[in-house]
């Protein structure tokens, strides 16, 4: 099913896609979400000042618009000339509406584009409401009008066939630039105007994505977190109903530790392959990418950064996140995350439990066996609850950056 997005200025549409969308001017920056219970719109915004300096830094000004629309023009008044001589002097009930057409292209400038653009936008907007009042308000509007103007208003809204000489602007606004359509709407659209691109509907179609760190800035948690939250509270409910089980306590603490080392890893690998300046910290401090390495020819440059994601995510896959050692090193020389000497101090010892658990059968190196208690397994929830808390509020501080 095709989906449609576009671009609006103060109410006019700039351009449109289907089942696709471009940036155009837009930065990442001017990203907004706002999704409510009977509404929501996820795109881009900025203001109409913002946009017309963007346009003025580019060289979009009246010259270079003047020099689009003109050239556009002339093109179309050589095609009606083409299609009145065609018609010749038949009864053709078009023949009317064509000279009309043409008086009012050569006979009005880009200012009256400017001056009838609203108007014509306003008419098409009538359409919709009861003939008596498009007919009442027509009235008013062409009796402000010179007759020029009115047949330029005619063709504004007319089934005018463009081909093969295509107008970027609606209401035939002769440009080959969504940049000089833009620029001639901010000449007469309020100063606190908005330039939106919603995404909303793409999106829900599942033409392109959410934008997830916006999503996830806004709900204060990664959705790892939220994931893992979800499991540990089903590790705590199946713990729970076991009561005194030794087996099932045992594998319930051991659980908790492997969702928090599936999360410290899912973390790091996004951040490490989404984030730039994350990734360079990476690659200069890590293996396989350090001394061990051979000499880089510049001919083989290509093919090495082609393969560095797959490398990126091999090591990442290859390190034990619920080594205290590995967490502590990995999280806070390259993705800037500390944790408080006392958190991994108490993460450490339940680490080794963990490993005893696993890997010596619930007995310690003595050959004590481990008692694993529904209350040990309810304080390790919490700990491991504390250690994302702490490791995402980080992380969705720096969502945002500009990239």
């Amino acid at each position: 099913m095709s989906t449609w997005a576009g671009i609006e200025l103060g109410g006019y549409t700039i351009d449109e896609w289907q089942n696709t969308y471009h940036k155009w001017l837009f930065r990442d920056s001017e990203r907004f979400r706002e999704v409510k219970q009977d509404s929501q719109f996820i795109g881009y915004r900025m203001e109409a000042e913002k946009l017309k300096r963007r346009l003025e830094l580019q060289g979009v000004n009246r010259q270079s618009v003047e020099l689009d629309f003109n050239e556009l023009k002339a093109l179309w008044v050589k095609d009606l000339k083409s299609i009145l001589q065609s018609l010749g002097d038949s009864d053709n009930e078009s023949l009317s509406d064509f000279l009309l057409y043409l008086d009012g292209l050569q006979k009005c400038s880009i200012d009256s584009w400017l001056k009838l653009i609203p108007i014509a936008h306003h008419t098409c907007q009538l359409t919709n409401e009861s003939e008596t009042c498009l007919i009442t308000d027509q009235h008013k509007i062409h009796q402000s009008l010179t007759e020029t103007e009115r047949n330029l208003l005619k063709f504004m809204c007319s089934n005018y066939d463009e081909y093969p000489n295509y107008t970027a602007g609606g209401y035939h606004f002769p440009c080959q630039s969504i940049d000089s359509y833009a620029w001639a709407i901010l000449q007469f659209i309020e100063p606190n105007s908005v330039c939106e691109l919603n995404l909303s509907d793409l999106i829900s179609s599942g033409w392109v994505d959410d934008f997830e760190d916006l999503a996830e800035y806004q709900e204060g948690q990664t959705k790892f977190y939220a994931r893992a939250k979800a499991e540990i509270r089903e590790i705590i409910s199946l713990s729970e109903s076991g009561g005194a089980n030794p087996v099932l306590q045992r594998l319930a603490y051991s659980g908790l530790i492997t969702i928090l080392e599936a999360y410290l890893s899912d973390v790091a690998k996004r951040q490490v392959l989404n984030k730039e300046a994350i990734r360079r910290r990476f690659v200069e401090r890590y293996e396989p990418f350090g001394n061990g390495q051979k000499t880089l020819r510049i001919n083989e440059l290509f093919s090495k950064m082609e393969q560095l994601d797959k490398l990126i995510t091999d090591y990442i896959d290859s390190q034990s996140f619920h080594s205290v050692k590995t967490i502590n090193t990995f999280y806070s020389s390259v993705l800037l995350v500390n944790l408080s000497s006392h958190l991994l101090k108490r993460l450490s010892d339940a680490v080794d439990t963990r490993h005893d658990i696993i890997h010596r059968a619930g007995k310690t190196k003595d050959g004590e066996p481990i008692e694993i208690t529904l209350k040990a397994t309810l304080d390790l929830s919490e700990l491991v609850f504390e250690v994302m808390a702490s490791v995402d509020e980080q992380i969705v501080d720096g969502l945002l950056d500009d990239q």
